[in-house]
This record gives structure tokens, C-alpha cells and sequence, in this order.
């Protein structure tokens, strides 16, 4: 997770995309470079589109609050619970996650009906700092409203993924061509 969105942190994300054809704009002067393989998906440009996250509320932001990096919903305090779901038992452990630096990230869903929250700073997860999780390159655009761009990171296959099982299907294809 630190690898992929450590270096949007200090970056100030909007919460409002203006138009249907805006994918939110954010100048990042001071980004600092991965040194990981994810640099490759870095914008050089210094430009960051889809840093955009939800307004967040006064009780969601005291969710938000309690919980510790790799800590959800369920490691909340019950009166944190009330008038939230029908069954909070039964909610989702993916539900108010708050994602860990040192880990791994989960599997990329819907960010905006899950809810992760970003490792340090008390907020959701843009939708920049989602499909960078994805293996989106920076240089990729998601349009629309705000849920709208969750939604295409959320149902989309990873970058990366899709790349390396097409390399394995060509291989596969090439040596089978060769009989």
C-alpha cells in the first residue's frame, strides 16, 4: 500500500468534480518518486487526475477516528455502531477498513460503498490512490461523476494483471503454434 499511494498523502485530494467530462485535477510539485516498480505508473508531469474522495461527515469522520491502520468496522466501539447498518454483525470486514502501510492491499472493489480509509490521514480513499492499489499508470483518466470513476476502478481488472495473463496466453499460443 505505501509503495502505491504513500506519495499522494500531503497531496490535498477535492471532493467535487464540476462536470461529467472533469476528472479532477490536482498539481503535485513535491510528489516524491517511488522506488519501487510502481514508479512506472507515476505521471512525470507533476499533474494528478481522480485525487478526488467524498465529503466525509461528522460521524463517519469519527469512525474514521477510532480506527488504526488494518483496523474496520467490526474493531470499532459498539456506540460507533448504532443507526448504521441492519446487522452490523454481519457487515463486511472490507466496510470502514482503514488501510495498513505495511501490508498488502485487498482486492479493489467499489472504494466508495466499502469505505477504506487512507492509512494516516482521516479520510476515504480517492479514487487516484484506488486505481494506483488497481495498477492504473497515473496517465489514466477515469471520467464521469465521482461514484461513477469508484465504480470503473472498482470493476475493473488490474493493469498489470491483465498484462501478465496475456503474456502467459501468448506464450501458451506460441508454443502450441510451434508443433
Amino acid at each position: 500500500v505505501y509503495d502505491a499511494i504513500a506519495d499522494l498523502e500531503n497531496l490535498a485530494p477535492i471532493t467535487t468534480v464540476e462536470t461529467k467530462d472533469d476528472p479532477g485535477m490536482c498539481i503535485d510539485r513535491k510528489a516524491r518518486e517511488a522506488v519501487t516498480k510502481l514508479k512506472q505508473l507515476r505521471n512525470t508531469s507533476g499533474v494528478v487526475y481522480n485525487h478526488i474522495v467524498p465529503k466525509t461527515g461528522e460521524e463517519a469522520l469519527a469512525r474514521f477516528k477510532r480506527l488504526g491502520q488494518g483496523q474496520n468496522f467490526h474493531d470499532l466501539p459498539d456506540t460507533f455502531k448504532e443507526n448504521t447498518y441492519t446487522n452490523a454483525d454481519r457487515t463486511q470486514n472490507t466496510v470502514y477498513q482503514r488501510l495498513c502501510y505495511s501490508a498488502p492491499s485487498g482486492t479493489v472493489i467499489n472504494v466508495r460503498k466499502s469505505m477504506w480509509i487512507h492509512p494516516t490521514v482521516d479520510r476515504a480513499v480517492s479514487v487516484r490512490e484506488a486505481a494506483r492499489l488497481q495498477t492504473f499508470p497515473d496517465s489514466f483518466r477515469f471520467w464521469g461523476p465521482k461514484d461513477a470513476q469508484y465504480q470503473q476502478v472498482g470493476n475493473a481488472v488490474p493493469p498489470m494483471l491483465a498484462e501478465a495473463i496475456a503474456r502467459q496466453i501468448l506464450s501458451y499460443i506460441d508454443k502450441n503454434n510451434g508443433r
